[in-house]
């Protein structure tokens, strides 16, 4: 059940649906602790969910909602500018803490258009103001916006604040507002990502590569290691190319260069030790994991490099991927050509 905020002096409009949210528990809205004196009463704003249960998925569909404005007052509105936005997660705790804002996109239907708007505006600009719209007495209007998510997001509990604003720039002032709230879950609790593989010197300057292990879940403890695997594609002499004796591997923990071992695999890769940069994250940390790779001057086996980075999780595999760097030599350590 969605659940947002109403004021209990101001009757529901007669166009509001039934059904909608429930009291707000979460924070406040954000208002200005006075009213303009040419602002004596405030606009009535409802939301509802056009999506059935307030869940969304990261990575999956969008989730549909709709957002009301009615003018309770006895006074015309001329221009009312709607504001929605995506607050950061306000549960559980350990999420809370960090400020973590959920990483998507919000879409906003202007007639049979639909408009992308930011997630995190947190009030009206200066400029034309699209979506505005009046409000006569007892006048009402909804506007349905879609909210779709990444798979990266976090999991937790996300608010959803809609505000009725008159006025622009500094003068702008919500004269109505209400929350909403959803469950976002992930289909992964762990995400792994990599940069691009930077270039090599070979025997002087190394390629560098990051990995980096996020824990999603907001209400539970993950185990994540790094699975690095490294080969030669163009080699010729072997299956690869690449013994484990050629390759040069570090890792920074803690601020020290730390040196890995390698040995080759059933597939013929050389395999990285990782066993050692185990970690147990907790809800919303990340494991940062910079790598510096190098092979000894004057190696020319296939003249090539690839590495297979990913993770794992609790014991199961991550996706991976792979990076080429460049490689150069100094004229002085290129490979003589061979007959």
């Amino acid at each position: 059940m969605p659940v947002g905020t109403a004021r209990p002096t101001i009757p529901a409009p007669a166009t509001a649906p039934s059904g909608g949210p429930a009291p707000a528990t979460g924070p406040a809205p954000d208002r200005p602790e006075e009213m303009p004196a040419a602002v004596a009463e405030r606009v009535d704003v409802a939301i509802r969910s056009l999506s059935g249960a307030w869940e969304i998925r990261g990575g999956g569909s969008y989730f549909e909602f709709e957002v009301t404005w009615t003018n309770a007052t006895d006074r015309r509105f001329d221009e009312i500018v709607p504001v929605v936005r995506v607050l950061p997660f306000d549960s559980p705790a350990a999420v809370a803490r960090l400020g973590v804002t959920a990483k998507g996109m919000l879409d906003r239907k202007d007639i049979d258009e639909w408009r992308e708007v930011k997630p995190d505006q947190k009030g009206v600009d200066s400029g034309p103001q699209q979506g505005a719209f009046a409000l006569d007495p007892g006048e009402s209007r909804a506007v349905r916006f879609r909210l779709t998510l990444g798979a990266d997001s976090m999991s937790g509990r996300l608010p959803i604040q809609a505000d009725g604003y008159v006025g622009r720039g500094a003068k702008a002032v919500s004269v109505g507002g209400t929350q909403a709230r959803m469950n976002v879950t992930t289909g992964q609790p762990v995400r792994f990502s990599a940069t691009k593989a930077t270039d090599m010197t070979v025997g002087r300057i190394p390629s560098e590569l990051r990995v980096e292990l996020a824990n999603l879940d907001a209400t539970g403890n993950h185990t994540v290691s790094p699975v690095v695997r490294v080969t030669d594609p163009l080699g010729r002499n072997t299956t690869h190319g690449l013994v484990p004796g050629d390759l040069s591997a570090e890792v920074l923990v803690d601020g020290e260069w730390r040196r890995l071992s390698g040995a080759l695999d059933a597939d013929g890769q050389v395999r990285l030790d990782t066993a050692g940069l185990t970690r147990v994250l907790g809800p919303g940390e990340t494991a940062v994991y910079p790598f510096h790779f190098n092979l000894p001057k004057g190696w020319s086996a296939g003249s090539g490099l690839e590495f297979t980075v990913g993770g794992t999780a609790d014991g199961g595999a991550l996706p991976t991927q792979k990076a080429r760097p460049r490689i150069t030599w100094m004229a002085d350590d290129a490979p003589k050509a061979t007959s």
